[in-house]
């Protein structure tokens, strides 16, 4: 009798998880087809992206870093493995949902503005500014946990494996689930962060996700694209020397992060 009394309750309960959990998985509710074609669009625009990126980089006439002068070898910048191409499966759907998400956010948030009329002062550099500073200070500290020496073998690990990167996006989501999952949370604490003082414009929310992309890419390539504006320090050597060190340079944006842990060194060949 207990157990009938709380039936329908249990059952009401699991009912609105399962609807929440559908939400947010597939918030626009699409058929098979649908997915399928969204799956294809994200992962073809991903590979043009960068491309591009890639390209532009050789036409500028950036240098590679001082560590790819001579050749590398083999076991520091191993192929990709089974694990590695599962990884990269579940990242790619991670990231089909994760399209889906804020596009639905975008689409129907009140704290996005729209209209070309609604660009302001405030909600486009100011806000990009803080999109970039607050993922960063999530980022960074994240980060080093994810080094601590009990959590690292079972999360990052794995993407410790390239000592030098130099495939761009693939060695860049080339990491567990988790690790994928705890970047697209600190994305979204960004935006967050933005809406809720400058505000955010939806083409802010477009370039944001572009630069992102592309430094995320170039940060695990051969590259070597650096600079530096109000704070906003950006290298590819610092990223480099992380993954080579493992302990230092935690930050992707803002190394002043990596000041104040007292993790940051200065890049050596």
């Amino acid at each position: 009798l207990h157990l009938g009394r709380w039936n329908p309750a249990l059952q009401k309960v699991a009912m609105s998880l399962g609807e929440r959990a559908s939400q947010a998985l597939n918030p626009w509710a699409l058929g098979p087809g649908a997915l399928l074609a969204g799956f294809a669009a994200v992962r073809g625009g991903i590979y043009i992206w960068d491309n591009v990126v890639e390209k532009l980089v050789e036409l500028s006439g950036v240098r590679k870093l001082p560590t790819r002068d001579k050749p590398i070898k083999p076991e520091l910048q191993p192929p990709l493995n089974t694990l590695s191409y599962i990884y990269l499966t579940f990242n790619a759907i991670n990231e089909l949902i994760f399209v889906m998400n804020i596009t639905h956010f975008l689409w129907h948030s009140p704290l996005v503005k729209l209209r070309v009329a609604e660009l302001g002062v405030l909600n486009t550099f100011p806000a990009l500014y803080v999109i970039f500073l607050a993922q960063d200070m999530i980022y960074a500290p994240t980060h080093r946990f994810m080094h601590w020496r009990p959590v690292y073998p079972l999360v990052h690990k794995h993407h410790h494996r390239q000592i030098y990167p130099s495939r761009g996006y693939a060695d860049a989501a080339n990491e567990h689930p988790i690790e994928h999952m705890i970047g697209v949370l600190c994305a979204w604490g960004g935006i967050f962060a933005a809406a809720y003082t400058t505000g955010v414009h939806a083409a802010t929310l477009f370039v944001f996700f572009n630069i992102h992309a592309a430094l995320a890419m170039l940060n695990h390539s051969p590259y070597d694209v650096e600079f530096s504006h109000l704070g906003f320090t950006y290298s590819v050597k610092a990223h480099e020397m992380h993954h080579r060190k493992f302990s230092m340079n935690y930050a992707q944006y803002f190394m002043f992060w990596d000041r104040m842990m007292g993790t940051f060194k200065e890049y050596t060949a």
